[in-house]
């Protein structure tokens, strides 16, 4: 990568994750659900799918997952994983990666705060201060490790220079900057472009908000990761509250009311999103639509067909190929 490439990275680095990059180059892109648990690949060219693999995390050379420990080392083998995944789906070139961490509760800020309440009047000295020292924006923090920090509005759309009137909420996102450096090094190692790295749940939230018009109704959707169960409000398409939670999505679910309460919200929905299928008795305790399967596949238009090799195609109805797809058509 050049130097602007990683300049670029390491000061703003999720500056333009969920609008698209600056990277013109036309070439297959390998979108990576990455998590302890289970991870993904969608291979795509010109917005179409080429190949998905459900179990990668295994595979040699795959890319680093937050909290596991790997000793990777220098790959060895005559291809890189990237080389194998694009010759399987014959979609070969210089691949674009777009990598979605399933990242632990202690591993992601994201907070919905007022304006009013920042001392901060732009964009780039609230940036300023979160590289500096975040004690200094939020008070209390007691994370000893280096972040990476972005802006974003209420439609989590990137925001920059001086906070306008009409936006009266802001959304702050941070990562561990140990974990994007990480996938920094495997993208050089793959000889690849680094064209984003989203956070799950706003890949989710983008998602959502983009793709399911509520009307006047206020939706909370649970989103049920790998080490907590987070909860979004929104409401006119915008995100205005986002709470993480340790406990089970059954205590998670009965806050629901109650906030409704406070929000003043008379109609409301409940979502549900897990890239695992809800077992049966969480899925009793939760009456709301669980956003996968037949859903998605309305609520999209039609299934991810993945065209193989052998000329036949793959209908696929997940959350997870569904997720891709879109990110992929959003940034790519």
């Amino acid at each position: 990568m050049g130097y602007s490439l990683i300049h670029y990275l390491k000061n703003l680095p999720l500056q333009y994750y969920l609008e698209g990059g600056f990277i013109q180059i036309r070439g297959p892109t390998i979108s990576l659900f990455l998590s302890t648990k289970e991870s993904a690949a969608l291979v795509c060219r010109g917005h179409r799918a080429y190949g998905f693999e459900a179990e990668i995390a295994n595979l040699p050379d795959a890319p680093p997952v937050n909290g596991v420990d790997s000793d990777r080392g220098i790959v060895s083998a005559s291809r890189t994983f990237s080389e194998k995944l694009l010759t399987r789906s014959r979609a070969n070139g210089v691949p674009r990666f777009i990598f979605v961490p399933d990242l632990g509760s202690s591993d992601l800020y994201c907070n919905v705060h007022n304006v009013a309440n920042l001392r901060e009047l732009n964009v780039e000295t609230l940036l300023e201060s979160l590289n500096e020292d975040p004690r200094q924006v939020f008070g209390s923090w007691d994370e000893s490790r280096r972040f990476r920090w972005a802006v974003f509005n209420t439609q989590l759309e990137a925001v920059q220079g001086v906070f306008e009137r009409r936006i009266q909420e802001v959304i702050i996102v941070g990562i561990p900057a140990d974990h994007c450096e990480q996938l920094e090094v495997w993208t050089d190692t793959q000889r690849g472009t680094l064209l984003g790295i989203v956070p799950l749940p706003l890949a989710c939230l983008k998602w959502f908000c983009a793709s399911i018009p509520l009307g006047r109704k206020t939706a909370f959707i649970l989103l049920m990761l790998e080490h907590a169960v987070l909860l979004a409000v929104v409401q006119d398409q915008k995100v205005v509250l986002f709470r993480q939670y340790i406990e089970d999505p059954e205590f998670v679910y009965h806050e629901i009311p109650v906030l409704a309460s406070e929000l003043r919200a008379e109609e409301f929905e409940i979502f549900v999103w897990s890239s695992r299928p809800v077992s049966e008795d969480v899925a009793v305790t939760l009456a709301g639509t669980e956003l996968t399967g037949e859903v998605l596949r309305q609520i999209n238009g039609r299934a991810v067909v993945v065209r193989k090799s052998d000329g036949s195609k793959l209908e696929l109805n997940g959350p997870i190929p569904h997720l891709l797809l879109w990110l992929e058509n959003r940034i790519a």
